[in-house]
């Protein structure tokens, strides 16, 4: 990193003259470009590592699933595995952000990873031996959480590194693609192995998927921390990330998107979608199966155009989205039919996709690599801190008004909160325009 980059870091004067010099392709290259980025040896290795562990990851959560359902029949027991899960992400992200842009991230990656995987192989361990307890996955879910604090922001500010400013709009959108893709992929592949040989081989064929990514890294050339960045404490550290936001209105409204999308939406999309089917529109586990699907099919599609849409457009896209999602939630509540709910279901999950993508890609895109560590940790925050919180209040109100006024009180309090979000960023879109070449890029 220059001098310059290091002070853009810090100086909430800069953006504009970063906006102004950005180069032009970074404004112009679109549509199926997303592969072009693979051209980048080092960004092509990690993505395959990381393709490969994706699909473990959701082969493991439907075992999961499965273990949780054969160990109690108490649905607040998977809703409290989930929240287990989180606390410590919650808690321990903003030192991973700061760890993030202290230390070598791809060290960081490379020790979660060894314990993910010892985590994932332990859990099967204990299946195949017939002593998993329920205690057990609460501890395992609550060392997973910590480990993933600090794995998710060194993931997020690594693979910026890889590729040049010019593709990095390329690089968060495949990434994106491949995480929907490895969602429609893992639970069938599961499915299938669980059938084959039993359920402790879905956790550990993930544990070994892990291995595909540390690999990966090995052959990744190190890329240590500035050393600027081990000045000061932990504290001022932290602080001057959030100063970073607090400057930039344009940032702190696509956190806002995230959080409310988040609250309102995905618990209904994520967790409710089973008592849907179930209770509101009376079908059984064929149609769930259906309403699942097409939504991570959605999600894929949404992701995968994200390069369509002209950067002078962004906003207005965002702004859309929030209609579009109002719209299918209003259908969602009074549809009467599986296959008008399917496709609000599609749409819905194809406009969250593009606009949660398009917020991640202009995040990513702005903020300076200095910093990119903490105010990622930040942005993560407003999906897995608010996740556990949202779905304990939704699926509580879901039950005391009923599903389906809550669908529709749900997305009108989202439309509402998101296009008054869409119009702050739209007022402070300068903060947003992307910072310049990014230091250690490939």
């Amino acid at each position: 990193m220059t001098s310059e980059e290091a002070v853009e870091g810090v100086d909430p004067g800069r953006a504009g003259e970063a906006a102004r010099t950005t180069p032009a392709a970074v404004r112009s290259r679109g549509g199926l470009a997303v592969f072009q980025v693979l051209r980048r040896p080092e960004f092509a290795l990690f993505w395959g590592g990381q393709a490969i562990s994706l699909v473990g990851t959701w082969m493991q959560g439907f075992a999961q699933g499965w273990v949780v359902a054969g160990l109690t029949t108490s649905a607040f027991a998977l809703g409290l595995l989930n929240f287990a899960n989180s606390i410590p992400t919650l808690v321990l992200m903003p030192f991973g952000g700061v760890a993030a842009d202290r230390m070598e991230r791809r060290k960081i990656l490379i020790y979660t990873q060894w314990i993910m995987m010892a985590l994932a192989v332990l859990t099967g361990a204990l299946i195949a031996a017939g002593r998993l307890e329920i205690w057990h996955l609460y501890g395992i879910a609550l060392l997973l959480g910590a480990a993933t604090a600090y794995e998710l922001p060194a993931f997020q500010s690594f693979y910026p590194q890889l590729v040049e400013r010019e593709d990095l709009s390329q690089a968060i959108s495949l990434n994106q693609a491949t995480f929907h893709g490895a969602r429609i992929i893992g639970p069938a592949l599961a499915a299938w192995i669980i059938d084959q040989w039993g359920t402790a081989s879905a956790f550990y064929a993930n544990g070994m998927s892990f291995l595909a990514v540390i690999l990966a890294l090995s052959f990744i050339r190190p890329r240590p921390a500035d050393p600027s960045a081990q000045r000061g404490s932990t504290g001022d550290f932290m602080r001057e990330g959030v100063r970073y936001i607090r400057d930039r209105p344009a940032v702190q409204a696509l956190l806002g998107l995230t959080g409310v999308t988040t609250f309102f939406i995905f618990p209904n999309l994520a967790v409710l979608t089973p008592f849907y089917a179930k209770h509101v529109l009376h079908v059984g586990s064929s149609g769930l199966g259906a309403m699942m699907s097409v939504s991570g099919a959605g999600s894929l599609v949404g992701a995968v155009l994200l390069l369509s849409v002209p950067v002078r457009q962004r906003v207005n896209w965002i702004g859309a989205a929030a209609v579009v999602i109002l719209i299918t939630m209003s259908v969602l509540a009074w549809s009467q039919h599986l296959w008008i709910s399917v496709a609000a279901i599609a749409l819905q999950s194809f406009a969250i996709a593009n606009s949660l993508g398009l917020g991640s890609v202009m995040v990513q895109e702005a903020v300076p690599d200095a910093l990119r560590g903490r105010v990622m940790s930040l942005y993560s925050l407003m999906f897995t801190g608010v996740m556990p919180f949202a779905a304990l209040g939704v699926t509580r109100l879901a039950d005391v008004i009923g599903m389906r006024l809550e669908l529709q009180l749900a997305g009108v309090c989202y439309a509402v909160a998101s296009l008054a979000l869409a119009a702050m960023l739209c007022r402070h879109s300068d903060d947003a325009e992307p910072a310049g070449p990014a230091p250690g890029a490939a």
